[in-house]
């Protein structure tokens, strides 16, 4: 059973001190289970809130200009134009999320490529290529790109991003940036369900049911939509651990 994990569950599995999700770890990690974490979570919810106005003020990119020299592996290599993420000016994992990472990883869980946007860094926790599930699936990338595009044409996702002044956003009162702080949000949930279903797992795990969210990926509507259209099957922890006790 192959199971994509909202931060909601997943952080909650692997807290090592919480006993009541102690079943689902060891399904885990006994391959019961083979579980995935959508990498949208540490390139943009990662964010502390009150931080991300200014953090997704503009891209963060790396650019490369013409004739420079990097070094690949060992070797100096002289480039024309190179442009990418600035992965530097990512500020790094929160302590206990990165740790609870690791314990996941440790557990075999593996990460999901999002979009690629080149100018959101990721942090130096999930750079390595080796913590990514590796599919040999020609259609996996398309099938992404084509469940953003719908998704973000209901006005959820990035759209709710966008809306709220996406990368030019500024600064602004309290209200201003929580609302900001809600639509990156609602922008990773917007990539953890393209994400699930470009890589066709079984179930999406996550406690998020929108309630107090407004238009969301994860509201009513949206779940049926999801569910008529790509057959997503949605289950809370509580039953997935329902279903894996019986």
């Amino acid at each position: 059973m192959r199971v994509t994990f909202d931060s909601n569950t997943w952080e909650k599995i692997f807290d090592l001190i919480d006993c009541d999700w102690a079943p689902v770890r060891s399904a885990i990690s006994g391959g019961r289970i083979a579980g995935f974490i959508c990498e949208a979570a540490f390139r943009i919810e990662a964010i502390r809130k009150r931080e991300r106005s200014a953090y997704f003020a503009e891209p963060a990119m790396d650019v490369r200009f013409p004739f420079s020299t990097v070094m690949i592996d060992g070797k100096p290599h002289l480039l024309l134009v190179s442009s990418g993420p600035n992965d530097e000016s990512h500020p790094g994992l929160p302590e206990i999320q990165s740790n609870r990472l690791k314990n996941a990883l440790a557990a075999g869980v593996r990460l999901m490529r999002g979009a690629a946007w080149m100018g959101l860094p990721s942090p130096s926790e999930i750079r390595d290529p080796a913590l990514f599930a590796q599919t040999d699936d020609p259609g996996r990338e398309q099938r992404q790109i084509d469940a953003s595009a719908r998704i973000e044409a209901r006005g959820v996702g990035k759209a709710a991003f966008d809306a709220a002044g996406g990368w030019n956003a500024q600064s602004g009162g309290p209200h201003n940036e929580k609302a900001f702080a809600k639509a990156c949000a609602e922008w990773a949930d917007g990539e953890l369900v393209a994400s699930h279903i470009a890589y066709r797992h079984d179930i999406l795990c996550t406690n998020d049911r929108a309630r107090a969210a407004g238009v969301s990926i994860f509201d009513s509507e949206n779940r049926k939509w999801l569910a008529a259209e790509f057959g997503v099957r949605f289950a809370t922890l509580e039953e997935l651990l329902a279903l894996l006790t019986g």
